[in-house]
């Protein structure tokens, strides 16, 4: 099945849904779960992988992001690493999918290679508490953005 004929959502409940447009119902649904109390971690953000539209990044508030299958098993895993502040708030993907690129509550972006799996860098963009990340989609630019009204620009 392609891509074009699933749609991927997010219930309030934090699980996953991959609907057919075709028939309109309900393919699978999933709560995508990191450690123990999987159950009370929300989803930020999900975004399916460009080069392989079977796959997506799922973005909740643990210091894990994971790309998933769309049956809901977990194909790979990258951490920032740390127990305490390192929980990603939202995260954005490079226009082919090469980079994971995420923000946690400790204001640094965390550079994720998608083939190595590797933490390739940080950066701290912020003072205050980022709510926002997105990539340019013909350059290698991506912009921040804090509660505190600040838009800032990277180059990763």
């Amino acid at each position: 099945k392609q891509w074009y004929q699933r749609r991927l959502a997010i219930t309030a409940g934090g699980t996953v849904k991959v609907w057919s447009l075709k028939s309109t119902e309900t393919m699978n649904t999933f709560k995508p779960a990191l450690g123990s109390s999987a159950s009370e971690i929300t989803v930020n953000s999900i975004h399916l992988l460009p080069r392989n539209t079977e796959q997506f990044v799922v973005c909740n508030r643990t210091n894990t992001v994971s790309i998933m299958n769309m049956q809901g098993q977990i194909v790979k895993s990258f951490s920032s690493g740390k127990r305490q502040g390192g929980d990603f708030v939202c995260c954005t993907l490079s226009p082919r999918g090469e980079w994971i690129y995420c923000v946690g509550e400790d204001h640094v972006l965390y550079c994720f290679s998608v083939s190595t799996g590797k933490l390739e860098r940080t950066l701290t963009v912020h003072e205050k508490e980022v709510i926002g990340i997105t990539h340019h989609p013909h350059q290698n630019l991506i912009a921040t953005f804090s509660e505190d009204g600040t838009l800032k620009l990277w180059k990763p």
